[in-house]
């Protein structure tokens, strides 16, 4: 039987509420690593742009950031973008990353992915790579992603299927594909994916305040026409989807974000979580790793604010849901 304190302490780390999938032992951290993109998706949240952004870490700061997070406990890393692979120096982060005992995923356009690379990235060991693809078509895709954004994306997805990655489709559901669900679960088991996992399209980035093709299909008939075809489909690929929905309200559990979870933008500022920063810009640190340590960073005012207005204020749940 479970000790009060140890009951007590079980209901603190109870995260149901997160928006985030959390591991238990460690931490998760999503890193824009780069806004540099080939695309000009409409609705990308970070609003990448093409060309390249001052400003951004170089590889040595990158590492650096890479050791601090391993001090620190966190096991998990996400690396978006922009599009990562835009970087020369991508498959250096991974592989030290992967030195380093991270558990890795990345996601990517797939639009720089070579033979070769492809060959590297199954040397380094990825957990995952995931590849946003729109459309079971050419032009459904690229009315969501523009012009000439689908071949070379597919191009670079039949690579990574035929290397030993496990790959991973993301598709967002807008008014052009909404009707379209079974095809694209389809087209993505015919292309060789392990996984295809839905989500929304939302207003955001250039597309703020946009809803002109926005879905309005309820989440509930989706989930259910998505349950049903994981179960058609459940012997040729893996059928998933992640809705941003209010977070659940929790009476016990206390915000994960600075001790289990961090958003690093490209720039190298730290956030405790990209919910929490959107609502709450003052909780983005200012120093960087530019401009000091990794440590100096943690440790700077913003993070310890956020820290102690969770725990002055006794905020149970997640903090962007409260009224």
């Amino acid at each position: 039987m479970k000790t009060e304190t140890e009951n007590n302490a079980s209901e603190l780390n109870n995260y149901s509420f997160c928006l985030f999938r959390l591991p238990e032992e460690g931490g998760r951290v999503l890193w824009e690593i780069t806004n540099s993109c080939n695309y000009s998706c409409n609705y990308c949240i970070f609003s990448a742009e093409r060309g390249r952004i001052p400003g951004e870490l170089t590889t040595e700061e990158a590492f650096e950031v890479l050791e601090g997070l391993k001090s620190r406990g966190f096991t998990h890393i996400k690396f978006t973008g922009g599009e990562p692979f835009i970087r020369r120096d991508m498959l250096d982060i991974l592989r030290r990353s992967r030195d380093l005992e991270f558990i890795v995923d990345i996601s990517t356009n797939a639009s720089r992915i070579t033979g070769d690379m492809a060959s590297e990235l199954n040397e380094i060991g990825l957990n995952m790579v995931h590849v946003s693809v729109d459309g079971h078509n050419r032009e459904l895709h690229e009315r969501a992603r523009g012009q000439n954004t689908y071949l070379p994306t597919i191009r670079g997805l039949k690579y990574l299927v035929d290397s030993d990655a496990y790959v991973r489709i993301g598709t967002v559901i807008f008014k052009g594909n909404e009707k379209y669900l079974e095809e694209m679960v389809q087209s993505g088991a015919s292309l060789g994916a392990d996984e295809i996992i839905f989500s929304y399209m939302e207003p955001v980035g250039r597309s703020k305040d946009d809803y002109s093709l926005i879905s309005n299909k309820p989440i509930e008939e989706v989930k259910d026409a998505l349950e049903q075809l994981a179960q058609k489909y459940q012997d040729k690929i893996k059928v998933n989807y992640s809705f941003t929905e209010k977070p659940k309200q929790c009476e016990s559990g206390i915000c994960p974000a600075v001790n289990k979870f961090l958003y690093i933008d490209n720039l190298g500022r730290i956030s405790p979580c990209t919910w929490v920063v959107e609502k709450y810009p003052q909780y983005r640190t200012e120093k960087t790793v530019k401009t000091a340590s990794f440590e100096e960073v943690m440790d700077s005012e913003p993070i310890k604010s956020y820290l102690s207005y969770i725990e002055h204020n006794k905020i149970r749940g997640c903090p962007v849901s409260r009224r």
